[in-house]
């Protein structure tokens, strides 16, 4: 009857149309117990959406889907007695799963689920109306939050913006990003030449292996403010803790070029020039090869037309010498002076350092392929950009000496000094209690728990 479509749920596969029902709570209530069943239907998506009066069932790929706890009868379907398998390993992640104690919900269908944040709250009442109650559980509070703001130690205590130009940040950090780095050929990289493990960390830091490969250095820093150029959000920096390797770092950039080989030609006229290579790796020489560079810029070169590891590089040095043949064409009478052309391959404008790494190699078409790897030792500087874990950036406006900073009764001088300013308007109280934890961490000789949500009080660090 297609009149009477109008009073039926839809029911909508990938977002195909697949049918209508009579029974919307019933086929909901259905799919979602195979689900919990069965483990080859552990990632269907069923969005029971009363608004539209639709039933969206989802099983493609690319949703992001994320585990949390099932909720039946105002409490958890995960019992101790789960919890004791788990420890003892006589259960797996999987037969939770199996068994719908968990439950993977992606983000269409989490927008008509209720979530308990923990699992306390599940026994407070929402309303005394039976379809405004917990359907699920956060494992933990903090899975809330994505990959780089897991890492942000104290983030429920910040404004929401500075969490989100944390994460934006926490891509740019500075620090180890492969053990592998020394054998790659990156285009542009940096390394940081101390990178530390943080005081204060958060669980998330022993999945994310960020205590194994971190980023950034631990810093004594001062809330102060000291003559005139930390202000805004500028920063005073200690020359002799620069001078000690604080913050020093190795950039990483690599050149490369292609040497194309001729195509075969079947012409008996042709066979000789066929034989040789378009484009050949040399050092130009004069009088045959018409040169685009200055004769100085080609003293780095050897006669492969690469220079060797360890040469120091800069302005608009030649690091990748190459010719191209070309067609001899003279006037009737006359000889033709160059018979190739240079197609050299020069610095970036500005950049200068030491010959890394030299590979000659060829590509999967079979030409010959050089690649040349430039270093260079970067030590902090007036103008350069840094960051706490909590979004608070700024540049380095002054750079002093140890003795001219300001020092404790125990004789301590800051690495760092930062405008107290930026503290108030910005609410980045996170950072504060991250100070504290890490001062804690510090003398106490144990690490810090930032983690989000945690159940830490400022009146136990303050009696710590």
């Amino acid at each position: 009857d297609v009149h009477g479509f109008g009073t039926k749920t839809k029911v909508f596969l990938n977002g195909n149309w697949i049918g209508v029902t009579d029974y919307p709570e019933e086929v909901a209530a259905m799919l979602r117990k195979m689900r919990r069943k069965t483990l080859e239907f552990s990632e269907l998506a069923i969005v029971k959406d009363d608004s539209l009066n639709e039933i969206r069932i989802h099983c493609d790929g690319g949703r992001c889907c994320r585990p949390l706890f099932t909720v039946g009868d105002e409490d958890l379907n995960m019992k101790k007695d789960h919890v004791e398998k788990l420890r003892v390993g006589e259960m797996k992640w999987s037969r939770l799963v199996k068994e719908g104690l968990v439950e993977y919900i992606d983000a269409e269908e989490e927008e008509t689920a209720m979530i308990a944040m923990r699992v306390a709250d599940l026994s407070r009442r929402i309303s005394e109306s039976p379809d405004c109650r917990y359907t699920h559980c956060e494992i933990h509070p903090a899975m809330i939050l994505g990959a780089l703001a897991s890492l942000i130690p104290f983030p429920n205590h910040n404004q929401a913006p500075r969490n989100t130009y944390q994460c934006a940040m926490g891509k740019q950090a500075m620090g180890l990003y492969l053990t592998s780095y020394q054998h790659r050929m990156d285009t542009v990289t940096h390394v940081l030449h101390y990178p530390q493990k943080p005081l204060v960390c958060s669980r998330a830091t022993e999945n994310l292996a960020f205590k194994q490969l971190p980023a950034g250095q631990n810093a004594i820093v001062a809330i102060c403010c000291y003559g005139g150029y930390n202000q805004e959000d500028a920063m005073i920096m200690n020359q002799s803790s620069i001078d000690r390797g604080f913050f020093r770092s190795t950039s990483f950039r690599s050149y490369k070029d292609t040497a194309i080989k001729a195509p075969p030609s079947r012409s008996a006229a042709q066979k000789d020039k066929s034989t040789e290579d378009l484009e050949v790796f040399e050092r130009p020489v004069d009088g045959d090869t018409f040169k685009k560079f200055s004769p100085y810029a080609y003293t780095k070169l050897d006669d492969d037309g690469l220079p060797e590891p360890g040469v120091k590089v800069s302005g608009s040095d030649v690091i990748i010498g190459k010719t191209c043949r070309v067609e001899e064409v003279a006037q009737p009478g006359e000889i033709a002076q160059h018979r190739k052309m240079d197609c050299s391959k020069c610095l970036t404008r500005g950049t200068y350092g030491v010959v890394d790494q030299v590979i000659l190699t060829t590509d999967p078409k079979g030409q010959r392929l050089a690649r040349v790897k430039i270093r260079t030792h970067r030590i902090p500087e007036v103008g350069d950009k840094f960051s706490s874990r909590h979004g608070q950036k700024g540049t380095v406006g002054m750079v002093y000496t140890q003795e001219d900073m300001p020092w404790t009764c125990h004789g301590i001088t800051p690495d760092i000094i930062i405008n107290p300013h930026a503290i108030p308007s910005r609410m980045t109280a996170g950072q504060l209690l991250e100070c504290v934890v890490g001062k804690i961490a510090a003398r106490t000789g144990q690490e810090g728990d930032g983690t989000a949500f945690s159940e830490t009080s400022a009146h136990e660090m303050r009696t710590i």
